[in-house]
């Protein structure tokens, strides 16, 4: 049994102690550094900043627990190795593979711990975060323009620019954003048109958390376009759709944030809003086809592309949602495959110092597991290969290895 020895049972302490210390150091790291780029980007204070740590933390956990796994097996095997008392067990005639069962369940466990925190706990702090950071949105947005002087975001669908910012107003606004078309005869929305650009001497901004949007309230806009210049007759404020960084509310749909029954509705709700892009594209095909004027035809099938960006946009997402199913438990297993090389590589190494474990562990982690990861979700998110496969690719490398491993350390 496993716990049946005396010795099994110390070097599972002694795994268990190790595995903590570094566990607690390394989350510490990854802590602060991700709550300093989220403070940086929203302009947090000390007080938020505070309230998001514990909610930060969960989050950090499934990237620093394989990698103290690893740590802990090497360190303890090693000093094992290096004490010589690897030797000495193996002359009293004990199995190499009696010493390697306590690694084996820190595995275990570690993996269990983390695709449990995986199912729910990290989502829902996720959206706890986010909620947390965000609870002023516009104060927010606010502290982003007096650092940057802009507020940009990839996913919106606008960019705006300041010279300053006193108190709560905004000088010299310049917004720039896209327009949208209709043709006067179908209706049909033609996409890539006109870039409006709207100045302000003064505005303020107001938020709606609620419905998401953000209102630029001027003095008076200027309007700028290719058929048209001169100063607006309408002072109303201008709605916005909130940047997706700025919105709470987003954090909820995030493929990250989302809990695991969450997943698969999510999935079928993207899969319709694509399903209704697709026959909005076909329809618009079909009226460009019937239309006689070259001019009118052609305005119609210039909205080709921009049906093609969105729904090629709606498919990436869907990749993105599907992938959880797979980096989740990929992940989780992450800690099983470092245990099964942490135990050959710490009794060849024969090392007792944390520095030189450190490196051993950190080469492989950084240099092949992450790298493996990332690229090959990214691979098959971009449909370049099965998406299982790709997200599994790392840990089907490093579980391979650690197979190999331990079996030429137990053939010695």
């Amino acid at each position: 049994m496993l716990f049946g020895s005396t010795l099994n049972r110390m070097i599972f302490i002694e795994l268990v102690k190790v595995f903590l210390l570094a566990l607690g150091s390394l989350t510490g790291l990854f802590l602060l550094a991700g709550i300093i780029q989220q403070a940086i980007q929203l302009g947090l204070s000390p007080y938020q900043i505070l309230a998001a740590v514990p909610l930060f933390v969960p989050s950090t956990l499934p990237y620093t627990i394989p990698a103290t796994t690893l740590f802990a097996s090497c360190v303890v095997y090693g000093r094992l190795a290096h004490d010589n008392e690897v030797v000495a067990i193996k002359g009293a005639g004990v199995h190499l593979l009696t010493i390697l069962q306590p690694a084996l369940l820190l595995g275990l466990l570690t993996t269990a711990i983390t695709g449990g925190l995986y199912h729910s706990v990290i989502p829902r702090t996720q959206q706890q975060l986010q909620e947390e950071l965000l609870k002023d949105p516009e104060e927010a947005l606010y502290s982003t323009l007096r650092r940057e002087r802009a507020l940009r975001h990839p996913t919106s669908n606008f960019v705006m620019y300041v010279r300053d910012v006193q108190g709560r107003r905004l000088i010299d606004v310049v917004l720039k954003q896209k327009a949208k078309l209709k043709d006067k005869q179908s209706g049909a929305e033609v996409a890539n048109g006109y870039d409006f650009v709207f100045r302000a001497k003064v505005a303020q901004l107001r938020v709606d958390a609620a419905e998401g949007m953000m209102y630029i309230d001027p003095d008076r806009f200027v309007v700028y376009n290719p058929t048209t210049q001169g100063t607006s007759a309408l002072n109303a404020p201008l709605p916005v759709k909130l940047p997706e960084n700025f919105n709470a509310n987003d954090a909820r749909t995030r493929p990250s944030a989302l809990l695991w029954g969450e997943i698969g509705p999510r999935i079928e709700h993207l899969e319709h809003d694509r399903a209704k892009k697709i026959a909005e594209r076909d329809q618009a095909r079909d009226e460009a086809s019937k239309i006689e004027d070259p001019v009118r035809r052609n305005g119609l099938l210039a909205q080709d592309g921009h049906y093609k960006a969105q729904i090629e946009n709606l498919t990436r997402l869907i990749a993105n949602v599907e992938a959880e199913y797979y980096l989740r438990p990929a992940l989780a297993f992450g800690c099983l495959a470092f245990a099964l090389i942490g135990c050959p590589v710490g009794i060849w190494a024969t090392r007792a110092d944390y520095l030189s474990t450190f490196v051993i562990c950190f080469l492989p982690t950084v240099l092949v597991y992450y790298p493996l990861l990332f690229a090959g979700s990214n691979l098959g998110k971009d449909g370049k290969m099965p998406l299982g496969l790709g997200c599994w690719l790392a840990d089907l490398t490093m579980g391979v290895a650690g197979l190999a491993l331990t079996w030429r350390l137990l053939r010695r």
